[in-house]
């Protein structure tokens, strides 16, 4: 079994595979870290005596230090953690590659086999990550934006008036809400859609037209329903990518 991690700023995203080049990528769900490592021994301990193997992407260095000492005390698990002993080499121009979140560069080094450069990367998570590669394959740069649920808690913390309870939408919304609740969901839906076609419109008369838009993280299939301007919508493209970075880097 290989089991691949990453570890956000909010929350872990897990997905499974077999140890087969056709093994499809089986998604375990989004997890707060606080819940996380009972899950992990579970799904290590399960399974009998099935080779496993944890594939990790992490830009949080303490839980990256606790995901380790979990598996360390279970017999005959590897570990591969990204930018430690798991390279992922892309081409790039940024200032110090070191300082770039593993997030970012595995979503980079995957994108580039999945898809044609030249693209922009829009990832949405705690950030909002805008990432450009261009047509030779060169990750340029970027921009690191907060990221919707980000803005909608700090709203909720710095606005007296604003009900507490209030969640981040799940379904469409009419474009105009008519209670606090609603123009504070529709207003995220909006503003981060709006967003998006801006970036897309700045970036492609920038860099040409034919730069295509890829839309990741786990906002990205609910935004996607508001903003047409997304060349592929693909959620779980960090764990693909982590994938890919595994078996070009030490093969199945």
């Amino acid at each position: 079994m290989l089991l691949f991690l990453d570890i956000g700023n909010t929350s872990v995203s897990c997905a499974q595979a077999s140890h087969s080049i056709d093994s499809p990528l089986r998604p375990l769900g989004s997890y707060l870290f606080s819940t996380f490592p009972k899950k992990l021994q579970k799904w290590l301990l399960g399974g009998g005596k099935t080779q496993k193997e944890v594939v990790l992407s992490s830009v949080v260095p303490k839980n990256t230090l606790i995901v380790k000492q979990i598996v360390s005390k279970i017999s005959g698990v590897q570990i591969w953690v990204a930018g430690e002993n798991l390279p992922v080499p892309i081409k790039h121009k940024y200032k110090n590659l070191s300082k770039l979140g593993m997030d970012r560069r595995v979503c980079v080094y995957g994108a580039l086999r999945l898809y044609k450069p030249p693209f922009l990367l829009l990832d949405y998570g705690t950030a909002l990550t805008a990432d450009y590669v261009d047509a030779r394959g060169v990750f340029q740069g970027g921009m690191i934006i907060p990221g919707p649920e980000l803005a909608y808690q700090a709203l909720l913390q710095r606005a007296a008036l604003l009900p507490k309870k209030t969640r981040l939408p799940s379904k469409r919304l009419p474009f105009l809400g008519r209670s606090p609740s609603e123009c504070l969901q529709t207003g995220i839906l909006q503003g981060y859609s709006a967003m998006a076609e801006g970036l897309s419109e700045r970036f492609r008369t920038r860099y040409g037209k034919s730069l295509q838009v890829i839309c990741t993280g786990g906002f990205a299939e609910r935004l996607a329903v508001e903003s047409k301007c997304f060349d592929a919508v693909d959620p779980l493209l960090c764990l693909r990518s982590l994938r890919s970075v595994f078996e070009d880097q030490v093969g199945l």
